[in-house]
């Protein structure tokens, strides 16, 4: 090919490049789903000790039942969640939603545990959480709430992916075509004519195919991954 074509499809390359970035930007593709709204519990009381500033709430709704109260636990360093259960369960579920200080919805955890005491483990909380409910899911057997979180859709991991994927063969594509045209200088035609100017492209196709490959499965192992102990996290971007 002639050094025009190399350069309208560095060009075009460019053009969707740009194209594929602001599609990830505006789709946002990876925002999760939710039913549930931002509930003000009521605030018991507030005690501060030397290392620590501690919030104590009831809980809200049929939560209440199962879930009597919870208390938020701020240090310089790190926020915490402990629930306080109305008694003994065998197996119980619930969700921990964190809010931001807009009561924006910025992470679910579904938290499991078994044979329990009163007193729930310690749920780590993020730095910017401003707002926490608590909403019961299942108290053995008895299922309250089962759709609380919605995970993301596997078409849009899948789309997701592949504009992710293009975004970056794209990139790669221009980047190589202005190396060789900065580099070569009298033998730009002879670079993009050898070989490995073809290998290069090729080696990018892969990677970017493997990129696609490798985001898909990350994502889906995320909207299914449990941690901490049982501890199931959904992030809101």
């Amino acid at each position: 090919m002639s050094i025009t074509i190399w350069r309208i499809l560095c060009l075009t390359a460019a053009a969707l490049f740009v194209a594929t970035v602001l599609a990830l930007f505006v789709t946002r593709l990876l925002k999760n789903k939710y039913y549930h709204n931002y509930t003000a519990d009521e605030l018991i009381k507030k005690k501060k000790t030397a290392n620590s500033a501690n919030d104590i709430y009831f809980t809200s709704g049929e939560t209440r039942n199962f879930i009597r109260k919870y208390a938020v636990c701020k240090s310089a360093f790190e926020r915490y969640l402990v629930c306080n259960f109305v008694r003994k369960f065998k197996h119980i579920t619930y969700y921990v939603i964190q809010y931001s200080r807009g009561k924006r919805v910025i992470s679910v955890q579904r938290v499991t545990e078994s044979h329990t005491g009163t007193s729930s483990k310690v749920v780590a909380l993020k730095k910017r959480c401003a707002h926490v409910n608590v909403v019961i899911g299942e108290a053995d057997g008895a299922v309250i709430n089962s759709e609380v979180i919605r995970p993301i859709a596997v078409y849009k991991l899948r789309l997701y992916a592949f504009l992710k994927s293009a975004a970056i063969f794209f990139g790669l594509f221009v980047v190589r075509h202005l190396i060789i045209e900065l580099l070569g200088g009298n033998y730009t035609q002879q670079y993009l004519a050898h070989f490995l100017n073809y290998a290069a492209l090729g080696g990018s196709f892969l990677f970017s195919v493997l990129i696609y490959f490798v985001t898909v499965l990350c994502f889906r192992r995320k909207n299914a991954k449990q941690a901490n102990g049982g501890v199931l996290e959904y992030e809101f971007v």
